[in-house]
């Protein structure tokens, strides 16, 4: 249930930006505030519940609830750099918050709790790797929806099930 509740704030963000005009800059709090506010509940209730976020939804919540804040505070060199980067801007964060849960976290950047803690960090530094690509691929391709935001993010879930799956132990 908990991995389901991390996908509706950029769901959220992504519908509603479906239905504006998204060349008008001012067109974007909505979608910000609305997807914002949700990612940031959602983040609280994870925290609250002490469950291990899927790091690259954390990624995507954190870039939603920072661009609404920046919306509320009008730091408009945040929105300026996220409409810039477009959907690069999400990576950037989950670049972020890999190289923050790789150095500090035990589960690292998959979120897996594994008795080999080497192969947990070397597993976490493949994914970063990976995180790294999907950016510049995307940061490469910004504008075309299936080669910036499809097949970066698809690829990033891939690679994540796959190194998941090799990291978790055996059942």
């Amino acid at each position: 249930m908990f991995s389901i509740l991390e996908a509706v704030p950029f769901s959220i963000f992504l519908a509603y930006i479906r239905s504006i005009d998204t060349s008008v800059p001012a067109n974007w709090k909505g979608p910000f505030l609305a997807a914002g506010l949700a990612a940031a509940m959602v983040m609280g209730i994870l925290v609250y519940r002490k469950k291990t976020m899927n790091r690259i939804f954390l990624g995507m919540n954190l870039y939603l609830a920072t661009g609404a804040l920046a919306f509320l505070t009008g730091m408009w060199w945040v929105n300026n750099m996220y409409d810039t980067l477009q959907a690069s801007g999400v990576l950037l964060w989950v670049i972020g918050v890999g190289i923050a849960t790789t150095l500090a976290s035990p589960a690292g950047f998959l979120g897996v709790a594994s008795p080999d803690k080497r192969k947990a960090r070397t597993y976490s530094v493949y994914f970063l790797a990976a995180s790294v690509c999907a950016f510049l691929i995307s940061l490469g391709f910004r504008g075309t929806i299936l080669f910036s935001e499809i097949i970066p993010f698809m690829g990033l879930f891939m690679v994540q099930a796959a190194l998941k799956a090799r990291l978790s132990p055996e059942k």
